[in-house]
Parts: C-alpha cells; sequence; structure tokens
C-alpha cells in the first residue's frame, strides 16, 4: 500500500532549512527501511510524521517550539531564518485516481496532492496552520473537462467547490491511523496500545463487548444498593436532589489500559522483552484489518473507522534473536505492506538487507558542515553496487562509511542464510543417524556418486531407478551429503557430541581449498586431535578425543593427481573434488570439467552445472573406472575398527 508518496521535514529537531536544498523521503514504497548511526536523526522522520497526524511527538509529548524546533548556534548566509517547524506530505489517493478526468461534472478529492503543516513559536498544545494544492491539483486533474463552470468571473474557483474539496480533505485524512512505536516499548506503551485496539473494537455497532459491559455495570449496581440507600440518606440530608451510581466509563479506553493479558500462568509484562515485542505488529496489523472491515451498517453511528495505516515502527528487531529477526523482517515485508504503509528505523542486517520492489532504503546522517541531518536514498544499480540517489553524500567523504553499512549487512545476511542453511541440513541428516550405527558424512550435494563407487568396487548390479534401494540393502552403513564443507565440519565440531554417540562416523573433505582448510581448522575445538595420522595416498585423518568413533578424513589422492594436493600447500591450495577421482577421459569427453591452470599446472575444474547428471552418467562405467576410490572405503572400514 501507497499512501504516502513523498515526506519533506524543515526545522524540525535535528532537520535544517537552507536556500536551494531540501530534507526529503522521496519515490517512498510501501515498507521504507531507514537506518542510521546513533544519534543520527532517524527517530526524527517517524516523530515528524506523529506530529502531522497525531499532533504529538510522540505518544507521550505535546509538540514544545522550544525543544523540538531545531536550532544552529553558528547559521550561515544559506540557512534560512524562520521561526517554523514544517511537515510537508505527497499523498497519493488512488481510489478517486481518473475520476475528475472521466467524470467531468463531478467533484473529487485529487488523485495526486500535498498537505503542509506549520507549526509556529506561538502555537500552543500543537496548534497549526495548514495548507494544501487541492485546488491546483484538481485543476490540473479536469484538463480534459470545461473546467469553466467551476469558476468565478474572476477566475477564482467557487466557493461551493472550495469546500466541497476541503470538506473530502478533512474526511480523507480522517481516515488515516498513524502509529508510532517507540525504539523502548515499556508498560506504558503497551497501555497505550491496548487503549488504541479497545478503541478499535469498540466501533463495532452490536459489540459484544457493549452488552457484557452492561451487565457487568448492572450487577456492580446491585452489589452496592445498600451502600447508595445509606449514602442517598446522607445527601438527602442537604436536600441534594440526585441518585449517586456506580458506572463504567463510556468508552473503557482507560479500563482497557489497566488490562493484564495473561500468556498461560504468566502476566505478559512478565514474560521477556521478546515475547512482548511479537505482539505488538500482530496488534497493529489487527487493528487495520478490523477497522478496514467495518462498513457504514456495522460501525457506530458516533465514530469514523479508519481505511489508511501507517506505521512508524523504530527498531523493530529490538529484543529479537537473529534467527527471530529474520523471520520478523520477512513478515513486515510480505504480510504487514498488505495493510499498511511503513517506515522503520533500524540497526539490524535482517532489515537493512532486504531486497524487492515494494521496499526503499534510506540512510540518515549528520552533515558536520551545516550541522545538520540530512536523508540520501541508497539504490541499487545495473552492476548491483550501491549508490546514494544525493549530490552531498555522492561527494561526501562519508559515501564510503555509510554505504559501508549496507554491505557490511549485506554480508551478515549472506552469512546467516548460509548458516541457517546448514543449520536445517544439519537437523535432517542427524534425525536419519538416530537409526545408524556407522555413517560416512561427505560434503557434496550429489552422494550418490559415493554410493555408486561402492556398488561398482563390490560388484553389486543396480540401475539409476533402484540405486537407494539396492545401496541400502547391501551396506551396513548410510553414505549422507551436507551439501557443503562448512555443514560438514559444523556436524563435527558440533560441541555435544551425545547427538551421535552411539554412532560410529568418519566426515570426508574433499581435497581442495575448502575441504583442506575445514579439514584443518578441526583442531580449533579442544575435543579434537592436534595430530593428523594416515598419509596422502590412504587419506589423512584426525580423531575426535570425546567420542568413541568420530573422525575427519581428506580423499585419497591417486598418483596420477599427487601434484594437485598436499597438506603442506600455501592456503590449502589444492584442486581435487571428488569427480576427480573418476577417469580423466570420461570427464574431458562428456564435457563435465574445464580446464584450469595454477602454479603452472594444468587440472580439471569439476563444473558446478554438471553435477546434476554427472553421477547418473557415471553408472555407464565399468567396475575398474572406480579404483581411485577404493582407498576411501578400506580406510573407512580400518578407523571403524579402531579402538579408543
Amino acid at each position: 500500500m501507497i499512501l504516502i508518496e513523498q515526506i519533506e521535514i524543515k526545522n524540525f529537531r535535528s532537520f535544517g532549512n537552507r536556500q536551494g536544498e531540501t530534507t526529503r523521503l522521496s519515490k517512498v514504497n510501501p515498507l521504507n527501511i531507514i537506518s542510521g548511526s546513533n544519534d543520527s536523526g532517524k527517530s526524527n522522520i517517524l516523530r515528524g510524521l506523529n506530529l502531522f497526524f497525531n499532533g504529538n511527538v510522540d505518544h507521550k509529548q505535546f509538540f514544545n517550539f522550544t525543544r523540538d524546533r531545531y536550532i544552529k548556534e553558528f547559521p550561515d548566509a544559506k540557512d534560512i531564518k524562520e521561526e517554523l517547524v514544517t511537515i510537508k506530505i505527497w499523498f497519493s489517493n488512488i481510489k478517486n485516481a481518473g475520476k475528475n478526468n472521466s467524470q467531468s461534472g463531478k467533484v473529487y478529492l485529487p488523485e495526486k496532492f500535498w498537505v503542509s503543516k506549520k507549526w509556529k513559536k506561538n502555537s500552543q498544545y500543537s496548534q497549526f496552520d495548514s495548507r494544501t494544492n487541492i485546488e491546483t491539483s484538481f485543476k490540473h486533474e479536469k484538463k480534459n473537462a470545461d473546467y469553466s463552470r467551476f469558476l468565478e468571473d474572476d477566475e477564482s474557483i467557487k466557493s461551493p467547490i472550495k469546500a466541497s474539496l476541503q470538506k473530502q480533505l478533512t474526511e480523507f485524512l480522517s481516515q488515516i491511523q498513524y502509529h508510532y512505536v517507540p525504539a523502548i516499548k515499556d508498560k506504558e506503551y503497551f497501555s497505550h496500545l491496548f487503549g488504541e485496539l479497545q478503541q478499535t473494537l469498540w466501533k463495532a455497532q452490536s459489540s459484544e463487548i457493549d452488552i457484557k459491559k452492561n451487565e457487568f455495570q448492572k450487577e456492580i449496581q446491585n452489589e452496592t444498593l445498600l451502600l447508595m440507600d445509606e449514602f442517598k440518606e446522607i445527601i438527602g440530608q442537604k436536600n441534594l436532589d440526585y441518585a449517586p451510581v456506580f458506572q463504567l466509563p463510556e468508552n473503557l479506553v482507560d479500563l482497557f489500559r489497566t488490562l493484564q493479558v495473561q500468556t498461560g500462568d504468566v502476566e505478559l509484562t512478565q514474560r521477556g522483552d521478546g515475547i512482548q515485542a511479537k505482539l505488538i505488529p500482530e496488534i497493529l496489523n489487527y487493528i487495520s484489518i478490523k477497522e478496514k472491515s467495518y462498513t457504514s451498517r456495522t460501525v457506530r453511528k458516533d465514530v469514523q473507522s479508519k481505511k489508511y495505516f501507517v506505521w512508524g515502527f523504530e527498531e523493530p528487531e529490538n529484543s529479537y534473536e537473529y534467527r527471530n529477526a529474520q523471520l520478523l523482517a520477512s513478515r513486515f515485508q510480505k504480510k504487514f505492506t498488505d495493510n499498511a504503509q511503513i517506515f522503520i528505523t533500524t540497526h539490524s542486517f535482517n532489515f537493512i538487507s532486504i531486497e524487492g520492489g515494494n521496499v526503499a532504503k534510506y540512510r540518515v546522517w549528520k552533515d558536520e558542515s551545516v550541522s545538520a541531518s540530512r536523508i540520501s536514498r541508497i539504490e541499487t544499480d545495473s552492476k548491483g553496487k550501491l549508490k546514494a540517489e544525493d549530490e552531498h553524500l555522492q561527494h561526501s567523504n562519508q559515501l564510503n562509511d555509510e554505504l559501508g553499512v549496507f554491505l557490511l549487512n549485506e554480508k551478515l545476511e549472506k552469512v546467516f542464510l548460509e548458516t541457517e542453511r546448514i543449520r536445517v541440513e544439519l537437523e535432517k541428516k542427524l534425525q536419519k543417524v538416530d537409526n545408524q550405527t556407522k555413517c560416512l558424512f561427505v560434503e557434496d550435494e550429489y552422494e550418490q556418486i559415493y554410493k555408486i563407487a561402492w556398488l561398482k568396487l563390490n560388484n553389486h548390479d543396480f540401475t539409476v531407478e533402484n540405486l537407494e534401494d539396492v545401496f541400502d540393502k547391501q551396506a551396513d552403513f548410510s553414505i549422507l551429503g551436507l551439501k557443503g564443507a562448512g555443514a560438514l565440519a559444523g556436524l563435527l565440531r558440533s560441541k555435544n557430541s551425545n547427538v551421535f554417540k552411539d554412532t560410529k562416523i568418519v566426515g570426508l573433505f574433499d581435497f581442495d581449498k575448502e575441504g583442506g582448510e575445514n579439514f584443518h581448522h578441526l583442531k580449533r575445538e579442544s575435543f579434537w586431535g592436534k595430530t593428523v595420522l594416515g598419509d596422502k595416498r590412504t587419506g589423512h585423518y584426525r580423531k575426535r578425543k570425546d567420542h568413541n568413533c568420530c573422525y575427519g578424513m581428506l580423499l585419497p589422492v591417486p598418483n596420477r593427481l599427487d601434484v594437485l594436493a598436499d597438506l603442506d600447500y600455501d592456503n590449502f591450495a589444492s584442486y581435487i573434488e571428488i569427480e576427480n577421482l573418476l577417469p580423466e577421459e570420461f570427464l574431458t569427453r562428456n564435457r563435465f570439467v574445464d580446464t584450469k591452470k595454477a602454479v603452472g599446472i594444468e587440472y580439471f575444474k569439476i563444473k558446478d552445472n554438471a553435477k546434476t547428471k554427472l553421477w547418473k552418467k557415471a553408472i555407464e562405467l565399468d567396475n575398474h573406472s572406480f579404483i581411485d576410490f577404493s582407498h576411501i572405503f578400506s580406510r573407512f572400514e580400518e578407523l571403524l575398527q579402531e579402538k579408543a
């Protein structure tokens, strides 16, 4: 949903007002992510929206000109010296799209217009002056109609037309509900939020709450009847002509704000901050859905339902773990934007790294040269490089520093997602381990090549279709692929060895750079042996000290590939993957490899897109073609027989 298209701020808190310059959030989207260092002024955008829509800086404070107006200690010639705070918003009134043009004789609030609110030095209790361009926009949208019918003799718009436009504008603005969520979600904020929820529920014409309220009120009056009779006698002596009664407040907002929210046997405020925080966007989303569901027939006559919703949400990631923050970020983008336009401030890579057509990103930064905050829209160019749509940031030394935050957060996001992928993969494989006594874990996604090799070396017949069934029947161990050397290392370095205490485990790494690094770094854990055992030809290995039978192992290297792998090579510069153990003629004839060169030596690099079909083609090879795989299984069996 796009209700707001652009926001301009002048002289509000950290945002100044200079000649020839504007401070704007432009090209606004359904989800708008505002990042910036601490004290950069990013929260002032959300507070400015709250001032515009709700008349307060936040849910606690009225506007205070002395406190909230931007003040520069040493203004220069370009600083505009006016005692005004201005918030200007450009709106998109999509429900009236094309109406003024297609229905020439009728008057509709324009599809596009702006409203500006100004607060002066003598403004009290958030009073403001308002300006708008609805008349100009109306004229523009009537360009193909006979516009003269709407004009007086002096070419000004007729008073009834002005009144109609103004009435529609007032109604439009009254249908917008802006929710400001502060960074600190304390008990007072939750009371405010529950009050907002009650106001929405109370709008129903035949509210069950209303019925129960009247029943409850009647019971209170019955229970206190004796007290009231005695009280009437007392006040009757003073000739007072009224009878006191206990009754509940008319709209119950104050009562609702004092409600305790139970979560099981524990009251919500006694739960952790993370549990409490999860409720906030869900309640706001529910309010939006509920308000939109009301019609003129279902809503009370004395209230108006809201139709447009805007959130100003500070640091939604607060109190969330990384994984839950990722889920929350996805929910903001894919779910909550269905019912509200959202502006968030954040430091979290989970939010900063969100991509999509419904997302806009901004960086708020302090320009020390003018002692004020600036807003820069951040975009990605055709080459995937980040750029700032702001001449000040483009030509500033801060460019790399500010955009570096986005680059760092994108990298963190990739690391996080890869870690999550590995975790999910490990959980799946560990479920299988529960039923196994002997397992060979490999780093490859396509574990079939190992099964094919074992069956070929042991003279078992099989096809593509029955490969898995034949292997499970003939082999007394399992082969499980983990889709990466990192995932395999993660399993082997797991601190809790009880996960597979009854299973004999060997983890087999490719003898390439990534595999060599992960095998080498096993020793960083105190429970892994520092000494590398075995040899290159039959397979180097390490033993885990706190487990009866758990080993890390490198691919055995046949003589023909000897120069392509060695533990002593700098930076683990080795180049042997499992498929390299197949005949070179087979790999080249089927174009499964690219020829590469390293340190003056040519080698075959397996194409990534070849692995899905390579193992199926390998079934056609004779048994002898798998001779270089034999040391894998002989070393595997040897390690399983070793005593602790």
